[in-house]
């Protein structure tokens, strides 16, 4: 028997108490039978969370209104009685925000659920309605100790409740009652109990809005049962993104009346939270709320995203922190953007409905609101926030001088993108007196590929500058730097030479200075002029400067690593690519433009070194960055690691799409050495594969290409040239024309020896063996073939000899039966011979066809999600099955398809055709 509470517990807490008004409680039966909703919706993964509580001692199913709480609690309710056990039920209200008469009806609940409990506290309080709750308490307890049976307590809608006596009733029964004893409640708020405690001791479920919300396959089961066959997939998956899973924007859109499929269709293509009955809804849902949670709500619905001192600010209510936190345990409809519980954002529909509502009941107030805002981002040096709210304000003067002070330091550190959305928002008058903000902006087009702007806003801010009485020389010296970056990034490296020199030679700014002569480096290396590369000078930054000046130091490490690996030194390469991916990593981000200059790089040295995942896997997770924001090089590093990877793998369809989205980009944006590229690839694999009409097309498209970019002198235009000769001879060689195939080739080797391009003499070099071996000049190919591979094995090119295996077999096996080879050059043979003899299919590596096959369907629905864009967080809200249960379902796709990442999980499928290639 448990003994009665401690004396001062019922006298302290003030647990003795009358019913108001005296006399016999008053009794409804419907409060103690459990509620059984219509057109439940099964959910498995919900139900499934019952097996936990047995275990348990506290459930706690917590959400605003209209997420399901009483829903999944009637269905556990119900699964429980199933079961064999006992389950109790009060539905609360504000009538039972009193000790004694909660009391009364927990006890009817318990003995309405098992004959005999709850008896004898029944009796005491219809005997003496004063009698201490205490005893009451006590009382109850006693008589669940005599229960063999599971017993299961559920409160709904317990938010209710206020009385602190009530709480510190329900936190007794929590830690004294029989272990038998289980306790469920749904609420809208935290309720006041030792919920740490429980937490601590493993005795608590809970249960957020965050997992009541509908997964996909939910939303799919539940319009299928209440509008079947209306709605076709993606519309389901739209409405899922839009709804983010909340029941009851479902439940309404699903109870509309509607003639058609297309009619629902056409609402769910332009729901927004302005839309009936979304609309009324959330109207009603604001009607039930205080004046000043409303007040908070729409002067705050100008913020994207929401913090207490943010909130603070913008309403000027010194009670706006408290607000936010009560309507975060509330989950009225936020979501938490961060796991310290400090930065929130209003769910899509009713940040809609709360944003048209201030412009129509407070239009006056939102410039202000957002002068606010913006004041209080500038004050924590959010600069891109601060100057969208001042351009929302209508502030265009202060957020111009906030542009100023901060826009070349986001150029220097490579944000590049945030500059240029600004320039959008300001008319050119404006900005016609800004000769800062302009140049800066002239720096961010250059860098961010978009040279013809760049040529154009320097050259006018050139002229507006000589206009003035005393032209600033450093802008001035700016303009030049920018002229020549942006020739620089057009490839016309013979052009931006002079313009680059000029500028190392006069500019007294180390950022201008250096930045120019990483444009004379690219010069000097792409003429073929290393020592003039090597004496360019450089201005070294501090430590500190390295942190401000990240995209210069960055594109110097990988201009110093393209010179290495031009001469074959690719140890060396990888050292200085390595250096500035750590110089971009620990500055700017993993996710940055400038982390993903040597991340493209590095992948190709990866590539070569066989290493085909790890190299895929770093320019798959930045493919964007790197089309957006690198410089050629890269961007030709990537896409040749993308293309040759799905080669290897025998996905040849994917290859060529590779390529020709090279290509597209190449003659998009003016590139002919990036198009040359992607087309000689694309005539190495015709060729290879016997297509000559095919190869043929692309040898015509390289001879146009050559016409368009001459190279009288040493240039990176030269390499158009090399790409297109390289073609022609390949596809001369399967014409049987030898003889015009060998002397191309030789003078391709010449030329590319003379400029210090082992690559490239590399690769003519292979060719030319093959040529020499069909020719019957055995001995002379089988001799240059050696030279080839002693140098492919000194510098680690295991892929590059792998890759042509179709033209070089025969050398291989002939190289490799003479065994005069030397100790290091015989194990590399060795390991290119053993590669080349198994079957392509060996390639796809860890995903073998036996693991892909063994992919579920949710899984593959999953891989299909993510193929069309989908972050992880889209996906869990979309299918919103549980963060758990999404990674339990992506570890499980990661493993069958040997990836670690989402985006190589993607390239994976397309490679092995489980999703199409666009």
């Amino acid at each position: 028997m448990v003994e009665p509470p401690l004396r001062h517990f019922a006298e302290g807490a003030g647990l003795g108490s009358t019913m108001v008004g005296g006399g016999q409680p008053p009794f409804l039966t419907t409060k103690i039978v459990p509620a059984r909703p219509l057109g439940l919706v099964a959910r498995p993964r919900l139900l499934a969370l019952l097996s936990e509580l047995p275990t348990k001692r506290l459930g706690v199913i917590k959400a605003p209104a209209g997420f399901g709480k009483t829903s999944l609690a009637a269905a556990w309710a119900e699964q429980l009685e199933q079961d064999g056990h006992s389950v109790a039920w009060l539905t609360v209200d504000s009538d039972d925000d009193e000790a004694t008469r909660f009391l009364f009806y927990v006890s009817q609940a318990l003995q309405h659920a098992h004959q005999g409990a709850g008896a004898r506290a029944i009796a005491l309080i219809l005997e003496n309605n004063l009698i201490d709750p205490a005893t009451i308490l006590s009382t109850l307890i006693n008589d669940l100790a005599e229960v063999d049976d599971e017993i299961y307590l559920f409160f709904e809608d317990y938010h209710w409740l206020s009385e602190s006596r009530i709480h510190q009733s329900v936190a007794y029964f929590l830690k004294h009652a029989p272990s038998h004893c289980h306790v469920v409640m749904t609420t809208r708020t935290e309720p006041p109990l030792p919920l740490a405690t429980l937490r601590a001791q493993n005795k608590l479920l809970e249960i957020d809005a965050t997992r009541l919300r509908f997964d996909l396959e939910e939303t799919e089961a539940f319009l299928e049962g209440t509008k079947p066959g209306v709605l076709v997939s993606a519309d389901v998956q739209l409405l899922q993104r839009k709804t983010e899973g909340w029941p009851a924007a479902l439940r309404i859109i699903a109870s509309m009346p509607s003639r058609s499929g297309s009619e629902l269709k056409k609402y769910v293509h332009n729901l927004s939270g302005l839309q009936r009955p979304i609309a009324a809804y959330l109207s009603e849902l604001l009607d039930g709320l205080p004046g000043e949670v409303v007040d908070f709500l729409l002067r705050t619905a100008i913020l994207d995203r929401l913090s207490g001192a943010l909130c603070e600010a913008v309403t000027g209510a010194s009670s706006a922190r408290a607000i936010l936190v009560s309507l975060a345990q509330r989950q009225m409809l936020l979501t938490p953007l961060d796991h310290d519980g400090v930065w929130y954002r209003y769910h899509l529909l009713l940040d809609e409905y709360l944003r048209q509502r201030l412009e129509v009941d407070r239009g006056n107030e939102i410039p202000e609101l957002h002068r606010r805002a913006a004041l209080w981002y500038a004050s924590q040096e959010l600069w891109t926030d601060a100057v969208q709210h001042a351009i929302a304000a209508g502030d265009s003067n202060r957020a111009i001088s906030w542009i100023k002070n901060c826009a070349m330091a986001l150029i220097k550190k490579g944000d590049l993108f945030t500059l240029l959305e600004w320039k959008r928002l300001f008319p050119g008058e404006l900005m016609r007196d800004q000769s800062e903000v302009r140049t800066a902006i002239a720096w961010g087009l250059a860098l961010a590929l978009r040279s013809d702007e760049a040529l154009q806003l320097a050259a006018e801010i050139e002229q507006d500058i000589i206009a003035t009485h005393s032209p600033p020389r450093e802008l001035l010296c700016d303009c030049h730097a920018i002229r020549a970056v942006a020739i620089a990034i057009k490839d016309d490296s013979e052009r931006a030479l002079p313009l680059a020199q000029e500028c190392v030679d006069k500019s007294r700014d180390p950022w201008t200075a250096n930045v120019a002569s990483n444009v004379l480096r690219f010069g000097h290396m792409k003429a073929g002029d290393l020592k003039q590369f090597y004496a360019t000078p450089w201005i070294p930054f501090s430590q500190e400067e390295d942190r401000r000046n990240v995209f210069a130091s960055v594109y110097r490490r990988c201009l110093q690593g393209l010179a290495e690996e031009r001469q074959l030194r690719l140890a060396e390469a990888r050292g200085y690519y390595r250096e500035g991916l750590r110089i971009a990593e620990q500055h700017v981000g993993p996710n940055s433009v400038a982390a993903a200059l040597p991340a493209s790089l590095i992948a190709r040295i990866l590539y070569e070194r066989g290493d085909l995942d790890e190299a895929e896997a770093l320019v798959i997770d930045r493919a964007e960055l790197i089309s957006a924001g690198t410089m050629l090089d890269c961007v030709w590093s990537a896409y040749f690691v993308m293309a040759r990877v799905a080669a290897a793998r025998m996905n040849f369809e994917r290859a060529h799409t590779i390529l020709e989205r090279a290509e597209n980009q190449g003659v998009a944006r003016g590139w002919g050495r990036l198009a040359a590229a992607a087309i000689a690839e694309q005539a190495r694999l015709h060729l290879n594969d016997r297509r000559a009409h095919e190869g043929a097309a692309c040898v015509d498209r390289l001879e146009r290409l050559a016409r368009q970019h001459p190279a009288p002198r040493p240039c990176a235009w030269s390499e158009i040239h090399w790409y297109h000769r390289l073609a022609h001879a390949h596809l001369l060689k399967e014409q049987a024309r030898l003889d015009e195939s060998a002397l191309i080739l030789q003078a391709v080797q010449r030329e590319a020896e003379a400029l210090e391009n082992r690559h490239f003499v590399i690769r003519s070099a292979i060719y030319l063996s093959a040529v020499q071996l069909s020719l019957g000049k055995v001995s002379e190919a089988a001799k240059r073939f050696g030279r080839i591979l002693t140098a492919c094995a000194a510098a680690g090119l295991h892929q590059t000899i792998l890759d042509e295996a179709p033209i070089v077999a025969e050398l291989l096996e002939m190289v490799h039966e003479r065994a005069n080879l030397k100790e290091g050059v015989s194990a590399f043979v060795d390991r290119i011979l053993a590669a080349s003899r198994q079957p392509r299919q060996s390639h796809l590596g860890v995903a073998s066809r036996a693991q892909v096959g063994s992919l579920s369907a949710r899984e593959t629905d999953i891989l299909k999600l993510i193929a069309q864009g989908l972050s992880n967080k889209e996906i869990a809200r979309s299918l919103d099955i549980g963060p758990e249960t999404v990674k339990t379902h992506l570890k499980s796709v990661f493993s069958k398809l040997g990836v670690e990442r989402r985006a190589q999980a993607v390239s994976r499928a397309q490679t092995l055709g489980l999703v199409t290639t666009e």
